[in-house]
């Protein structure tokens, strides 16, 4: 089934248009529990790898506890964890606008906390900000490919084939203080990942596909979703969770690659998903849909068929946020457990988890 994207525009890192998924349903399966620094057996691509290996990306015991801030218009300043970075984004923030995004880790608790603060919001738009923890390219910094830290068990980039066949499971542990709604056109947590078609991975530059996984958040944007139940790991318990799924093609500020954007919202469009608690997802499990539901969506010009040839790139778990004209807000999270873990099997009652 074809489906063309109605006219319209979301405002984000790369401005999209909007199109409905209306083929196949996912099943998505979750780990969980608090993590615990360490890395099990070999790299995935070796012969007769044996068991999980877990990463953990936060705690993060060789890391000094610090805080970085990005004020609008400067460059976004980044910091290094054992595994991956924490860095604090702004962009497309309106004129007139003024505060900053940050972030903070402490080395006593392990425990990254990100924020943004608007004291003026010059004129309605988004998203404002994205402070994040990155695993994998950083595809921010420019032109230049720059990387991580990565752990020699689990590195990136690499083929959406070769990360289907391994399972991987990613959690975190979190809680978000969320804007006011009424001074937001919207917000999220989301664990977000970019895939691009050559080698190095570029930002933006086609084919290029971005999967965003929403744990919590506020989405008012004006369209439809579908409505789909998946197995979803929440606080220590795997059961069907209710998500909503759509796929939006980027905009004209992309030129003509081929850009698109496939979003999943746990809990369901109209709900604020999981504010506080434990969320796990199987990501081996959203891409392989996702290269099913490609055929059907026509506003994708890259390969129909040839999703699994495009490479992971970077792995993000951060926010954005975008705001009405002529009023101010802040929002703030704390994360203290962010793990991924390689060939998991089918979760239990409690999920495999990552073991702390």
């Amino acid at each position: 089934m074809t489906i063309t994207a109605p006219a319209g525009a979301r405002p984000s890192r790369g401005r999209r248009t909007l199109a409905i998924l209306a083929a196949g349903l996912v099943v998505i399966a979750g780990v969980g529990g608090y993590v615990a620094l360490r890395a099990l057996g070999p790299h995935p691509s070796s012969p007769g790898a044996p068991g999980p290996t877990e990463i953990t990306i936060l705690p993060s015991p060789g890391t000094r506890s610090t805080c970085i801030v990005d004020d609008i218009g400067a460059p976004r300043p980044t910091l290094a964890l054992d595994d991956g970075m924490f860095q604090a984004n702004t962009y497309d923030v309106p004129s007139g606008t003024s505060g900053h995004a940050g972030m903070c880790y402490a080395a006593a608790t392990g425990a990254l906390f990100g924020y943004a603060n608007w004291t003026k919001v010059g004129g309605a738009g988004g998203w404002f900000s994205y402070p994040q923890v990155a695993y994998g390219v950083d595809e921010y910094l420019g032109l230049a490919t720059t990387y991580t830290p990565q752990s020699p068990a689990w590195s990136l980039p690499q083929t959406v084939a070769r990360t289907v066949n391994e399972s991987l499971w990613i959690t975190a542990t979190y809680a978000l203080q969320g804007p006011p709604a009424a001074d937001v056109d919207g917000y999220d947590l989301s664990f977000d990942n970019f895939f691009s078609e050559g080698l190095p991975p570029r930002f933006e530059s086609g084919p290029f596909v971005e999967v965003e996984i929403f744990l919590a958040h506020n989405i008012s944007y004006p369209f439809e979703w579908l409505p789909w139940t998946a197995p979803t790991l929440v606080n220590g318990t795997v059961a069907p969770h209710l998500w909503d799924i759509a796929y939006w093609c980027h905009g004209a500020d992309n030129g003509s690659n081929a850009n698109i954007s496939f979003d999943f919202s746990y809990g369901g469009q109209s709900s604020h998903g999981l504010a506080a608690g434990t969320l796990g997802v199987n990501l081996s499990a959203i891409l392989a849909e996702v290269e099913t539901l490609m055929p059907a969506a026509s506003c994708w010009t890259g390969p129909l068929h040839g999703f699994s040839r495009l490479y992971l790139g970077e792995q993000d778990l951060g926010s954005e946020d975008g705001a009405l004209g002529g009023t101010s807000f802040n929002y703030n999270w704390t994360v203290p457990s962010y793990c991924l873990q390689t060939r998991v099997g089918a979760p239990g009652s409690t999920g495999p988890g990552c073991p702390g």
